[in-house]
């Protein structure tokens, strides 16, 4: 069941942007400078070969625990990404942008919430079932 848990992790946070970011509110934004549009495409590119490595380690070369650490670093990526805000002046959700909210909260960070809370319970298996192993 662990190995399901990195999967979908794995699908959410690297391949759920790629389908999600590529339009108007990222990577197409005019209100984008040129330079970020290409830190925008490395940062797809980056977590969906992530993700896809992720995947091959999982169901090819039967390595859930290596898997599921790349599925952390995309998830505290995110995660570093919203703490730090404050510091660089940041957004949960562009100008102008309209993303559901649920109390106040955009849909991206509950989003990327339930999706590392996800991939917590798939270690916790992991650990239950003694697989912590590289």
């Amino acid at each position: 069941m662990s190995k399901y848990f990195t999967s979908i992790a794995l699908i959410c946070a690297g391949l759920g942007p790629l389908l999600i970011d590529v339009g108007i509110t990222h990577l197409l934004n005019p209100d984008w400078d040129a330079h970020a549009r290409v830190h925008e495409v490395w940062r797809l590119s980056s977590n969906t070969f992530i993700a896809l490595l992720g995947l091959y380690l999982i169901w090819i070369m039967q390595k859930e625990l290596l898997a599921a650490l790349l599925s952390l670093c995309l998830l505290l990526g995110f995660w570093v990404s919203v703490f730090l805000m404050p510091f660089y002046d940041g957004l949960a959700v562009g100008q102008g942008v309209d993303e559901l909210e649920s109390f106040g909260v955009p849909l991206n960070i509950i989003s990327f919430a339930v999706v590392s809370i996800i991939q917590i319970a798939g270690l916790i298996l992991m650990k239950n079932n003694n697989q912590l192993k590289l």
